[in-house]
């Protein structure tokens, strides 16, 4: 390595000029006046700062990489940033805290709505007729005693404290439709009907047909009979105390060309069900037991599934396994986006936290879907924000007028001219 000399004079430096691509698209969005509008949380006329403010310093801090509180001196000491963003003053982290404290269970309502609003706006530009609602939880480990963090299902560390989020993604564009911050304690399946509810009062406008797919947490007759009665199609796993039974006395069928799986396909009426559905189910051969038997006796693995679509056992199996996409994209929420790292002791603070988190998210999502030339895009967050994020750059005022100047080679530069002209152009009224 050759001798050199660090020196530490450069002004206007920032790590992450790709956030103007966000703000720009936020602006389109018109997302910090729908905040302004919609969050009924009451400041002072001469608070220093507004909750639209803190909402979108949060959405920017996470988009860049924050992963706590703590991590906003990042953007704090960025000038270049809050040049460009207009902020003049910066909140510190307990300020932060504090400001996260106001927000109460209407106060969480109030920012569904705004995700709402925005959304609206996305789906006028681009949208789709049919589409893949995802359902899931997951669990989100804490090390403290915020309220509402409690024992309960926790396959990686048994007996932590925990909160359990329930989310729903729209496959065909994998942006979360809608999330619920809750207790850790909290079964899988637990309001799941009241939650597919608001679902269906989020769908976009435009859409006519919904496909729900859900795994065994959600199987439950009350879900069904709303998914019926909205005409919507599903594929939910079945889970049941005497489910290895029921399909041992089914009759079964080899699948062709597949030795060791066979189908069967039943009707059946589960307790306190009113009438009976279809279901549809795999059985795969692991193993042929021969030692000390006077006959091979095989060992079976059994796949179930509930559906009133009409596609055979094996490709009801197959569409399934397509859901296990939706786990990557709930890692993606929660360890490249952070949702549910960001903490206070407060219950709905941390809810505020967790969706601000999901907001950032789905406008990291809404910006790429809309503005890529390809039909869909297959980058995770952590590869978009490092190909156009976190991109150094120079801010220059001269001749009365900002400039941003990125490196010469740039090896992005052609998809960030291609975004920037994109989000110029949207129409959002």
């Amino acid at each position: 390595m050759k001798n050199f000399k660090v020196l530490f004079t450069e002004n206007r430096l920032t790590n992450n000029a790709g956030l103007v691509l966000l703000g720009k698209f936020c602006e389109k969005l018109s997302l910090k006046n729908v905040i302004e509008q919609h969050i009924s949380i009451e400041r002072p006329s001469n608070s220093r700062y507004s909750i639209a403010d803190l909402i979108m310093i949060m959405i920017i801090g996470v988009i860049s990489g924050t992963k706590h509180v703590s991590h906003l001196t990042v953007i704090r000491n960025d000038a270049v940033i809050r040049t460009l963003f207009g902020w003049n003053r910066f909140p510190s982290n307990r300020t932060v805290g504090n400001l996260l404290r106001l927000f109460n269970q209407r106060h969480c309502n109030e920012l569904f709505e705004v995700e709402a609003i925005v959304r609206d706006k996305v789906w006028s530009l681009k949208w789709y007729g049919r589409i893949t609602l995802d359902l899931d939880s997951t669990v989100k480990g804490v090390y403290g005693s915020q309220s509402g963090a409690e024992r309960g299902y926790n396959p990686k560390k048994k007996g932590q404290k925990s909160y359990h989020p329930l989310l729903c993604f729209i496959a065909e564009n994998r942006e979360c439709l809608h999330n619920w911050f809750r207790s850790g304690s909290s079964y899988t399946g637990n309001g799941s009907t009241e939650f597919m509810k608001e679902c269906f009062a989020k769908k976009p406008k435009h859409v006519w047909k919904t496909y729900v797919r859900a795994d065994s947490g959600f199987f439950s007759g009350d879900l069904l009979n709303f998914l019926e009665q909205n005409k919507a199609e599903y594929l939910i796993k079945v889970k049941m105390k005497n489910l290895k039974q029921l399909l041992a006395n089914q009759s079964w069928r080899k699948a062709a060309n597949k030795m060791d799986i066979a189908t069967a396909d039943f009707k059946h009426k589960c307790h306190k069900w009113k009438t009976s559905r279809r279901f549809v189910a795999i059985r795969k051969l692991v193993e042929l037991r021969t030692e000390g038997l006077l006959f091979p006796m095989p060992k079976y693995e059994y796949f179930c599934y509930v559906t009133n679509c009409n596609i055979t056992p094996l490709k009801a199996h197959q569409n399934y396994g397509k859901r296990s996409t939706s786990e990557n994209w709930i890692e993606w929420c929660k360890n490249q986006m952070y949702a549910g790292n960001i903490l206070t002791q407060e219950f709905w603070a941390n809810s505020a936290a967790f969706q601000s988190c999901i907001i950032a998210y789905n406008l990291m999502v809404w910006m790429m879907w809309l503005n890529s030339k390809q039909k869909s895009f297959k980058e995770e967050p952590n590869t978009i924000r490092s190909w156009l994020i976190n991109v150094p750059a120079r801010l220059i005022y001269s001749g009365r007028r900002w400039s941003l100047k990125l490196p010469k080679e740039y090896i992005f530069k052609e998809r960030w001219e291609y975004i920037e002209e994109s989000i110029k152009s949207l129409k959002t009224g």
